[in-house]
């Protein structure tokens, strides 16, 4: 019976490694929840951030593409559900997003 082969595990391992830098960096400096929030969501939804953390909710991050609004994202406790949080400070329970978990 041929033994299994490991030298494929650190071969899959390193580049594994590799591909999580390269997304890592892919966001550059920029970190997913930023400090001044302020200057990504307007008032309604800072209002409906502030409300939705006293049910579980939490701000997950803030995707910011170029030219276009900043798209909010919010978990709940669980981290098991998300969804996006409207410029009118309304909730989007099925985003037009595709997101990874």
């Amino acid at each position: 019976m041929p033994e299994p082969r490991t030298s494929a595990s650190p071969l899959k391992s390193a580049l594994a490694e590799r591909l999580q830098h390269i997304v890592d960096n892919r966001r550059g400096v920029q970190k997913a929840v930023p400090i001044d929030l302020g200057r990504y969501l307007n008032e309604s939804q800072l209002l409906a951030l502030h409300s939705l953390e006293s049910f579980g909710w939490h701000l997950c991050f803030v995707r910011r593409p170029l030219f276009m609004q900043p798209i909010v994202i919010v978990a709940n406790s669980g981290s098991s559900q998300h969804a996006m949080l409207e410029e009118d400070g309304s909730v989007n329970l099925k985003p037009p997003l595709q997101l990874r978990h």
